[in-house]
């Protein structure tokens, strides 16, 4: 497990600070009636999405960019009434990866087929999971390391 600090220097070896402020963090949660965990909050500072190790996460600012967590989670809201303390982080081919503003393990990387059991976690594949959004950018910036060093 790496400290923010320590993933914030490896970040910034690989990619420049592209984060959001507080204001839009405060606006997603209230779009979104939920409370962000704390260290996606850090992370967001200087992270707002995008390509990293392979994955294009859904960018974390709403307005004027497409995809984004805040349509994309009001859209499975809506579409298979996806619980309100989810927010949907990508969608990889065949797959989703949200996380859970509530409980542990924090990030779930699941078949999309499994989605619509997100909410008794009762899935058919195991899922990928992560206890924190830290560890999950944690392993985003090992692969995007791994994928720098193979060029």
């Amino acid at each position: 497990m790496s400290s923010l600090d320590e993933i914030y220097e490896r970040y910034m070896q690989l990619c420049p600070e592209d984060g959001i402020n507080e204001d839009v963090i405060r606006k997603i949660e209230e779009i979104l009636q939920l409370k962000l965990p704390d260290d996606y909050c850090d992370i967001a500072k200087f992270y707002s999405g995008g390509l990293l190790g392979g994955i294009s996460c859904f960018a974390f600012a709403y307005k004027d960019i497409t995809p984004n967590i805040v349509d994309e989670t009001l859209r499975l809201r809506n579409a298979i009434k996806l619980p309100s303390n989810f927010v949907v982080l990508a969608e990889p081919p065949n797959s989703i990866i949200i996380m859970d503003t509530q409980n542990n393990p924090s990030v779930i990387w699941c078949d999309a087929t499994d989605i619509e059991r997100i909410d008794t976690m009762s899935f058919i594949s195991p899922p990928d999971t992560w206890e924190t959004f830290l560890d999950f950018f944690t392993k985003l910036v090992e692969d995007e390391e791994e994928e720098h060093t193979e060029l």
